[in-house]
């Protein structure tokens, strides 16, 4: 076992399973808490009234499951293996899931439906909206990395308030958020939004830029846009020095006077011609803390 979830550690207490890092788990405990999960998934999404545990995951106001569905679809990782567009294993519960969970279709009747999107679903999120970005304080180099869309948001706390900014501890934020996020392995592109602070002096934003590359260096290695989304007014001034100092052979997209936070995906669209602006649509998911999974009531 290589890496334990907190949601993960609950289902396996409850059913008498001791996970350890390194260890393999008891395949037939491990079984009991895929059952377990897949018992109170459907709990919630067919019994007008719950019990405590299933309770205690809601996020929301429960259904009212007044009747039993036509047709139900899946989003989300899980669902590419219930609709069949996945068969490979990723060393996690996945498949496992998938199978207990279309058990429990099959028993309970309604018909599965498929979805035009699966494991990319959830990014839509609760909320989402469009604003636009002024040209005069923006860089995009070159015009036809735009459109992005569903470019998933990395907030680093990154140390910007000192005169002299660190290479080192600026790469070392960005990464453990990559980390934070399971966003390390350089697959997809990222939005990175970041907080100026102080002033733009040429040793201040060589320092930032090259911090910002060395933490991003797996995602740039394959070739994949840079892309800063700030909250001042240096965006512009930004995205030339990667290029024109920091000589980034990547394409680059700044953008700034846009306030973003973790969970959040971002579209950005082509420039307008009139104005050199962008649009920008802003997908949020909302996670209540009241109702976070795992805490007691």
């Amino acid at each position: 076992m290589k890496r334990i979830e907190e949601a993960g550690r609950r289902f396996a207490t409850e059913v008498g399973l001791v996970l350890e890092m390194g260890a393999k788990p008891d395949a037939l405990l491990l079984d009991a808490m895929v059952e377990r999960m897949a018992g109170l998934l459907f709990e919630v999404i067919s019994k007008p009234v719950l019990g405590a545990d299933a309770s205690a995951l809601l996020r929301l106001d429960p259904l009212r499951n007044e009747r039993r569905p036509e047709a139900i679809t899946f989003s989300g990782g899980v669902s590419e293996y219930i609709y069949a567009r996945e068969s490979e294993g990723f060393g996690d519960l996945g498949p496992a899931l998938a199978r207990a969970i279309l058990a429990r279709i099959d028993a309970w009747g309604p018909r599965i439906e498929p979805s035009d999107e699966g494991i990319r679903a959830t990014v839509i999120g609760a909320s989402q909206y469009t604003i636009q970005v002024s040209g005069s304080t923006i860089f995009v180099a070159p015009h036809s990395v735009l459109p992005l869309r569903n470019v998933p948001v990395v907030t680093p706390d990154l140390p910007l308030e000192d005169e002299r900014l660190a290479v080192e501890r600026i790469s070392g934020s960005v990464r453990a958020a990559l980390r934070r996020l399971d966003l390390d392995d350089g697959e997809r592109a990222v939005a990175l939004c970041y907080r100026w602070k102080g002033s733009a002096t040429f040793a201040r934003l060589e320092a930032f830029c090259r911090g910002i590359a060395a933490g991003l260096a797996n995602v740039l290695e394959r070739g994949l846009p840079l892309i800063l989304v700030g909250d001042g007014d240096v965006g512009g001034l930004i995205g030339i020095h990667c290029r024109e100092e920091t000589r980034l052979p990547n394409p680059i997209v700044s953008i700034d006077g846009i306030a973003l936070k973790e969970f959040d995906f971002i579209d950005i669209g082509a420039l307008l011609e009139t104005s050199g602006a962008v649009p920008v649509v802003i997908k949020s998911l909302v996670f209540p803390g009241s109702a976070a999974v795992g805490r007691v009531k």
